[in-house]
């Protein structure tokens, strides 16, 4: 059976790296272990669920496993600028979910990303368990490192279910990080340029 399910990932690309490469059997019961942990009944229990879940991680997999970053010549520096952007991750103290949206702005050195990689990025960097703090700079490292631009900027507003849900079961937290390199840390009015357009709406949308 094992063998099989190896053979099934290596099919899609994907590998043991990740928890799939268990007999099907095993991964059910652990499953339906955390079923009954958080109050399930056996007689409710869906086998069914157990794949579902190796499905999303399959699917996780493929946006951290993402390499298409294809950087294109650029003639300016200006300002570019992804709001917005879809945000979903697990916090890895509780592995409760975490959501939100990203802004990332940058100014080219000569090379620019296509628009779409702006999504691509956060979905690479966001789909493991997490901490948003540290998720913040992964994702200025990543631009920084893709694209060695003159100066970029990140910011994540997100709302954690393990504060929702668990402990103080604050209802309307969200949670503010930012960081910022090159020019939008040495430059204020670029960093306030940033700042400014990100916040033109004033309210995280979810």
């Amino acid at each position: 059976m094992v063998a099989k399910e190896k053979m099934k990932l290596k099919s899609k690309g994907l590998t043991d790296e990740i928890y799939m490469d268990v007999p099907r059997d095993e991964l059910n019961e652990t499953v339906n272990g955390y079923y009954r942990l958080i109050g399930g009944e056996n007689k409710n229990y869906d086998k069914e669920t157990s794949r579902r879940l190796r499905a999303f991680g399959e699917e996780l997999y493929r946006k951290r496993s993402y390499e298409k970053f294809t950087a294109f010549k650029a003639d300016h520096d200006d300002m570019i600028i992804g709001n917005h952007l879809r945000l979903f991750s697990f916090c890895e103290h509780h592995l409760l979910p975490f959501f939100g949206e990203v802004a990332i702005g940058y100014i080219p050195n000569n090379k620019i990303f296509g628009l779409s990689k702006f999504q691509r990025l956060v979905d690479k960097v966001s789909s493991k368990p997490q901490l948003q703090e540290r998720l913040t700079y992964q994702i200025l490292e990543e631009i920084k490192n893709r694209l060695e631009p003159k100066g970029v900027g990140v910011v994540i507003k997100a709302i954690h279910t393990c504060v929702f849900a668990r402990g103080t079961q604050s209802t309307s937290a969200e949670f503010t990080t930012s960081a910022v390199d090159g020019i939008f840390k040495e430059n204020h009015n670029t960093k306030q340029e940033f700042f400014s357009i990100i916040n033109s709406d004033g309210r995280l949308r979810l």
